[in-house]
């Protein structure tokens, strides 16, 4: 029989499978700690979110949270990251609606679980190159298992958007959703690709500066929004992912540089898919551990004798995770250096089209592209930026995405496009519009609205709602023809006010 608890009469009842109890007991349960244990995974999880830092501040997160009557709790690795609780009448349900807030919407914050925002704070956790701007701009870094995209774009925010940042994922079907949630968050320094992870290795032997590798896993640590989660635990599958783990980690590895720092991460909490997955490449490579126990504040109710994090779900009220950080020595040996296979379709843009332009983002929108660090390049009709160092991604591997399409050239004029507005609107200091709560649904709905009044040029204008560009229209005698990508119209969705 299925072990069976129930935290409160709303919550579902949870099922383990008796083998897992009996395999927990064997490594990490004890009597003194399985009653917490069992209790935390019948109970919900706390909501958390991650400020965006490329688009918002936590302070503007503060305030927000004071028009709603929400409690903020920081979560203490990441200082971007909070657990909120509702003061109001609504409770609950009202964060359950944190999606449809227009602040999200317009990627000011991100839903992310707690413990999910571990890892890329352990890949940086003591970094100086993350305080010097001019490290930061030629880093190269790795994000091996990416969709949806909650650490890929908390590494680009830690990054500041500079270096390069390449997002693999093998699931063809999750690259859309990853390519939204950077789009959305104001991301420009990453590129995405579609390839085994097994594999990118021996592609790109000693390419990487940082790399995280959050592992395909059983998800044991998962159980507390997924009370199935637990309820066909076999011990033959963690030891199949475990084994695919270890190819992965290894390829991971042979990608680092030498002095390069490599975060293994899952969301599962038997040790075959995480201490013996580590200790694997510990004994076959010459892998060093780097020790997490000053990671944070309370680190060490999860560090491990080995200096892992064992993270169990209720220690400190989140889900179950483990994370250890890997340092390549400094006189590592590698493997021979790949070599170019690879041609992208992009070429350098004319003189004349370069000048055109940036003429005409400059008086048209007040935006000065040319002091932003970047590689602007033309395909067919299209402009596109990329970061500086692309170079050293996209001639070894096949990029399934890379750069952002910043405008469309017409015969006779150019164009900016959605991705424009979401990365480099902020910059804007004419054409923008400033719309409310009515007309931003409208938007987002896909439709064409009327501005209150029509004191800007006609041509493509910036719509802003509450601090936030929410993206592009055309302006007509003050009617407003809609610029969102037909993939990004939400047909029902109508915006909840946010701030000011």
């Amino acid at each position: 029989m299925s072990e069976k608890l129930s935290a409160a009469s709303k919550t579902p009842p949870i099922k383990i499978s008796p083998e897992f109890i009996a395999h927990a007991f064997s490594q990490y349960l004890t009597p003194d700690n399985q009653k917490e244990f069992l209790r935390a995974c019948a109970t919900p999880l706390r909501p958390s979110v991650r400020v965006n830092t490329l688009k918002y501040s936590v302070e503007q997160l503060q305030r927000l949270a004071a028009k709603h009557q929400w409690r903020l709790l920081p979560i203490p690795w990441c200082e971007q990251g909070f657990w909120i609780d509702t003061q109001s009448d609504s409770g609950s349900s009202e964060l359950q609606g944190l999606g449809n807030l227009a602040a999200h919407v317009q990627g000011a914050f991100y839903i992310q679980e707690a413990s999910s925002m571990l890892p890329p704070a352990a890949l940086f956790f003591g970094e100086p190159l993350l305080n010097a701007q001019d490290g930061m701009s030629e880093l190269v870094v790795m994000d091996m298992a990416a969709a949806p995209g909650s650490k890929t774009t908390q590494i680009a925010a830690l990054l500041n958007n500079q270096g390069v940042l390449l997002a693999n994922e093998l699931s063809a079907s999750r690259l859309k959703s990853l390519h939204a949630n950077l789009l959305r968050c104001g991301v420009i320094n990453t590129c995405l690709s579609h390839l085994d992870g097994r594999k990118i290795g021996a592609y790109m032997p000693a390419q990487f500066d940082y790399v995280l590798l959050d592992a395909p896993c059983g998800g044991e640590g998962t159980i507390r929004k997924d009370n199935l989660a637990l309820s066909n635990w076999r011990l033959e599958q963690v030891e199949s992912i475990a084994q695919l783990q270890k190819e992965m980690i290894l390829s991971a590895y042979q990608s680092l540089k030498p002095g390069g720092k490599l975060v293994y991460s899952t969301c599962t909490l038997s040790f075959e898919e995480n201490h013996q997955v580590v200790d694997f490449l510990i004994d076959n490579t010459d892998a060093q551990v780097e020790p997490l126990s000053q990671l944070f504040d309370g680190a060490e109710k999860a560090v491990t004798e080995q200096g892992y994090l064992h993270v169990l779900p209720h220690l400190f009220d989140s889900e179950g995770f483990f994370v250890a950080k890997i340092k390549k020595p400094i006189n590592a040996e590698t493997a021979d250096y790949p070599q170019a296979k690879y041609n992208a379709p992009f070429i350098k843009l004319s003189k004349k089209l370069k000048q055109q332009f940036t003429d005409y983002l400059a008086q048209y929108f007040g935006i000065d592209i040319t002091q932003l660090n970047l590689e602007i390049l033309q395909r067919d009709k299209e402009i596109w930026i990329f970061p500086k160092s692309i170079s050293k991604v996209n001639l070894y591997l096949k990029i399934n995405r890379a750069g952002t399409h910043i405008a469309q050239i017409f015969p006779k004029k150019i164009r900016i496009t959605h991705e424009f507005a979401s990365c480099f609107g902020h910059l804007a200091k004419k054409q923008v519009a400033e719309i409310n709560a009515q007309q931003a649904s409208e938007f987002i709905q896909g439709k064409n609205f009327q501005l209150e009044s029509n004191e800007l040029e006609n041509g493509d204008i910036l719509l802003k709602f509450e601090g936030l560009i929410l993206g592009i229209g055309l302006n007509q005698k003050g009617k407003v023809k809609n610029g969102l990508p037909r993939a990004l119209v939400r047909d029902n969705l109508v915006l909840n006010a946010s701030l000011e």
